[in-house]
């Protein structure tokens, strides 16, 4: 599977909207709460009381790292992508 290829105003070529890095996942934490973590990653990078706190945290890390975040339902299945 090819990726579409996208050249800028210098003519430089990059991959067309796709993060650089992996998402960043909000979902129920094992021991309750909820917990945001990144794509692949075995633990969590922090763990929250409420699902609105790690939206928020996680929200923010994904701006910052150019990625996306993506929310599980309590059942662990995929809310919505953002």
């Amino acid at each position: 599977m090819a990726l579409e290829k996208n050249t800028d105003d210098n003519g430089q070529t990059e991959a067309a909207s796709k993060p650089k890095n992996g998402a960043y996942f909000v979902s129920p934490h094992p021991d309750g709460g909820w917990q945001v973590k990144k794509a692949n990653a075995q633990k969590a990078l922090k763990k929250f009381k409420t699902k609105a706190e790690a939206e928020a945290y996680a929200k923010q890390v994904a701006a910052n790292q150019g990625t996306n975040m993506v929310r599980q339902k309590k059942d662990g299945k995929i809310q919505k992508k953002r």
